[in-house]
This record gives structure tokens, sequence and C-alpha cells, in this order.
């Protein structure tokens, strides 16, 4: 098991060195301000959401993700305005991401509206060597380091349309290429947000029936230095309260997503993913958490379904 757990370790420090540095979720549909800080203030109401990943249950040292953010919209639906904190946990390195996200949004018409986004963010990270396990015993190395920490400050910028009937976005959440150690002999490889990601996000919402709705979906994520990912998205909503749906992620997963309307401030989702990697020797497949409350800003209960 010990060097099970070493393998995965140097497996995901090497994922962080060649792949993308940003956070990862399943139910990213739920979670666009993560991603897209243009999101800011598109749902017309202080909305708040609190998201858990658990990616690769079993395996120690796998990642393990909590986000909350909040945003609302200000001066008349004209500015949007956010907050996100995210934890992000993969063996020994912690952490922890702070945005500011403004979006100036643009009436198009009375169904649309184009929003341009920019966040100021602080990402802390820290590795705490004591827990590493090495192979060779005699190996004082790792005692003799410690932890290892650095303040990085970063921006993002996005654009967010919003129709009725469907949305498109598209971001570049972090831009400065910077890492969590310096370029020395000594460094290890595990980053922080290295790597530029750019993404392109997309769905629309079409009725099916009377109480029936079907939702598609698409993300893609792009990284010179990594390989091309793509996750695709099929929803149904059944009386505007159920929704069930599944995903497919390029050659890594099958995503299963249930999302419930309590009322019209609360609803909450899960997911559940099957790995197709080879990682699904060591673990069943990661899962997902999310509430979400929505309340208008000035007091006033928010009155209609949001799909986007």
């Amino acid at each position: 098991m010990k060097y099970l757990i070493i393998t995965i370790l140097a497996l995901l420090s090497v994922s962080s060195m060649f792949g993308q540095g940003d956070p990862h979720y399943s139910m990213y549909m739920f979670n666009k301000l993560a991603i897209n800080p243009a999101y800011a203030g598109s749902r017309d109401a202080l909305t708040l959401t609190g998201h858990y990943r658990n990616q690769w249950e079993g395996i120690d040292g796998a990642p393990k993700t909590f986000t909350f953010a909040g945003h609302a919209p200000f001066f008349k639906n004209k500015v949007g305005v956010g907050l996100s904190v995210i934890s992000d946990k993969i063996g020994m390195v912690n952490t922890t991401y702070i945005d500011m996200s403004y979006a100036y949004r643009i009436r198009i018409n009375d169904e649309s509206t184009l929003a341009i986004g920019l966040q100021g963010q602080l990402d802390f990270g820290r590795i705490d060597w004591s827990k590493a396990d090495p192979l060779d015993n005699g190996d004082n190395r790792f005692s003799t380091i410690g932890s290892e920490t650095r303040l990085n400050p970063n921006f993002g910028l996005g654009a967010y349309y919003q129709h009725e009937k469907y949305y498109v976005g598209i971001s570049v959440p972090r831009v400065l290429k910077t890492s969590i150690y310096d370029k020395d002999e000594s460094s290890s490889v595990l980053s922080i947000n290295s790597l530029r990601s750019y993404y392109l996000m997309g769905g629309l919402v079409t009725r099916v029936s009377e109480n029936v709705k079907f939702q598609p979906g698409a993300l893609v994520s792009f990284n010179p230095n990594s390989p091309f990912e793509l996750d695709l998205n099929a929803s149904f909503v059944f009386m505007d309260a159920l929704w069930v749906g599944a995903s497919y992620r390029l050659g890594d997963s099958f995503d299963f997503i249930v999302q419930y309307q309590f009322n019209q401030q609360i609803k909450a989702a899960v997911a559940a993913d099957l790995t197709l990697s080879e990682l699904n020797n060591y673990s069943p497949g990661s899962f997902e958490l999310m509430i979400e409350y929505t309340l208008k800003s000035d007091g006033a209960r928010y009155n209609n379904i949001r799909y986007f």
C-alpha cells in the first residue's frame, strides 16, 4: 500500500507539471464563477454556493476540493461582483485560492446580456515534506526540508453571453504562470497554476413536453502543454424541480448528476464519477456535493427558476 500511495502521488505531481493547475469539477455547470469571472451577477440575485469534490475515493492523498462562492448584481444589474474561496488538497500540497470577480453587464435586449469579467486573485500554496514516505528509508532529505509556502497574486479574464434559452462563455481564470517553487534543483514538480488554461463553455434549454425540458451543455479546456479536455453533459428537467443527467469526460470518466430544487431559494445536487482510466483498479470513482441558496439583494424573494 505504501508503494501504491507513493506512485499515485508521483502521478499527481507529474500531472501538476504537465496538466492544468486549476481545480477540477464535474458539476461545473453549477459552479461557473470558479471558471469564468464574467458569470458574477448573472443570476440577477444574491447567490451563495458550497461545492465539495472528493476525487478518486479510497486513494490516500487523492485530490479533495471545497469551494465557497457568492455573487450578486448591483446598480440595476449593470454590474456583478463575486467572491470565491477554494481549498484544494492533493497529497502533501494544500492550495487556497481567493478570487474577487467583477463583471460589467451589457443588456443586449429583453432576453440576453453580455458580460465582460475581470478577477483578482491570491493563490496560497503549502507543501509539507514531513508527510512524505520515501522509498529509501535512509534518505533524510524529506525530514530536513520541513514545509515550503508561497503566496502568488494573479488575475483572470472572461466573457459570458446569456440568453433565456442558452449561454456561451470563454475565460482564462489565471493568466500569470506562477509556481509554488523557484526553478532550481531543489524544486518539486508540484505547482500552483504553472500553466495557463483556456475554457469555452456553452449550454441551452429546450422544452420536450409541458413538464419536461432538455438541457445539454459542454465544457472545453485547452492547455498548450496538456491533453485536450472535453466534458459533454445532457440533463432532463422534470417539473422545474428535478434535474437528472449524465456527463462524459473524454477518456476519463462517466459522470451521473442529480439536482433537486426544494423551493425558489434552495437547491442541492450530487454527482458520482465512474473512472475509465487505469485508476479504476484502485478507486471506484469520485463524488461531488453542492448546495445553493438564492435571495434577491433587496430582501425580496427570488421569483423564478433559473437554468443557467
